[in-house]
């Protein structure tokens, strides 16, 4: 009876400074709350009051390729710890509205850009359709079409520009050397190419791809680094990696190396959640940047009784200490399975927006 008696500007301000995990079960309450949270505008107050965070958004696609489920994670800040150590939160896993593809193609490549995430190109067949989930509102619309269609290509987002790169093209099983960038502000895409320091054309690259102070980097897949990694993101100008050994590292940028981020043995060997249970069971999948705390998707295969293999999509928050010139460390404070589907279906990695 509080809440009804008071202006919706004021419920408005109250929940714009109430934490995202708790919105499910507060839309639930009534439908003051259920059209307050649901509304824009909400998420315009949160801006104005400084109360943003960063949320996590994934999806899994279906067997038949016909469709993607996106699912936000919202992480309850409050740790428990049960008996046998483990750190396990409450979290609020939502899922979103699908859409169907033209194609039938899944899309492979996505970045984040504001408030929207952009679906771009295909998994397994070339594609050049482009769509944008407005994270706010949980709705779809379509964007401009590539100019090159492509499948398992990179993308990352720069200087108001998305660089869509690498990937097979249509009609071929090479590498594409050419990118197509989309230039945010006039909504249009333009075909680049990628050269390397010497001005020559790159080839024979990963197609892992990020950028660091104001630069595009890709990774490169050759003998020469200490590991080849998957995925990688940048913490405070510094550069974290998920290889594919399942080592979590960082860049000495002195001394040009990768060293292991110490302190999560237990996070790599635990008996039944690690990183590392089995070489052929575990697939790490992605890292991403949370407010400053380093957060690691990854799937784990399991083989059931009757011979049904299912996957167990996990995450985990870690916390980062520099200690010393040559040393971080890192304490996971958040770790969960949060969904368990069938082996069939195909997932990304994480995305971290700012709503």
């Amino acid at each position: 009876m509080s809440f009804s008696s008071l202006p919706d500007e004021i419920t408005e301000l109250i929940l714009a400074c109430t934490p995202k995990w708790a919105y499910p079960n507060l839309s639930l309450v009534c439908k003051k709350f259920h059209s307050l949270l649901s509304s824009p505008q909400l998420y315009t107050t949160r801006s104005n009051l400084g109360t943003t965070e960063t949320c996590l958004y994934f999806w899994l696609n279906s067997p038949n390729h016909s469709s993607s489920q996106w699912f936000t994670l919202l992480m309850k800040p409050d740790e428990i710890s049960t008996s046998d150590g483990d750190i396990l939160n409450g979290y609020s896993l939502i899922p979103l509205p699908s859409f169907s593809h033209s194609s039938l193609v899944p899309y492979e490549s996505t970045v984040a850009v504001g408030s929207d995430i952009y679906v771009m190109g295909g998994l397994n067949e070339p594609s050049s359709s482009a769509r944008i989930l407005d994270c706010r509102s949980h709705t779809w619309r379509d964007a401009p079409n590539m100019n090159i269609a492509r499948a398992n290509a990179g993308a990352i987002y720069l200087n108001e520009k998305i660089y869509v790169t690498l990937g097979r093209v249509l009609g071929s099983d090479e590498l594409a050397v050419c990118q197509d960038v989309f230039d945010i502000k006039t909504q249009t895409w333009k075909d680049s190419t990628i050269l390397d320091s010497d001005g020559e054309v790159l080839k024979d690259i990963d197609v892992n791809c990020n950028a660091f102070e104001g630069k595009f980097y890709v990774g490169e897949d050759n003998k020469n680094t200490y590991e080849i990694y998957i995925d990688w993101c940048m913490i405070e100008n510094v550069r974290y990696c998920c290889t594919r050994s399942r080592y979590l590292m960082w860049y000495n940028s002195e001394r040009k190396e990768w060293r292991v981020i110490k302190g999560l043995r237990e996070l790599r060997e635990h008996p039944t959640r690690g990183l590392k249970i089995n070489p052929l069971s575990i697939i790490s999948m992605g890292i991403v940047n949370c407010d400053g705390k380093l957060v690691v998707m990854w799937k784990q295969l399991l083989e059931q009784d009757n011979g049904e293999r299912k996957t167990k999509i996990w995450f985990a928050k870690i916390v980062l200490e520099k200690r010393h010139r040559d040393e971080i460390w890192g304490k996971t404070e958040w770790v969960n399975c949060v969904l368990t589907v069938p082996d069939s279906y195909e997932c990304s990695s994480c995305l971290a927006v700012l709503i």
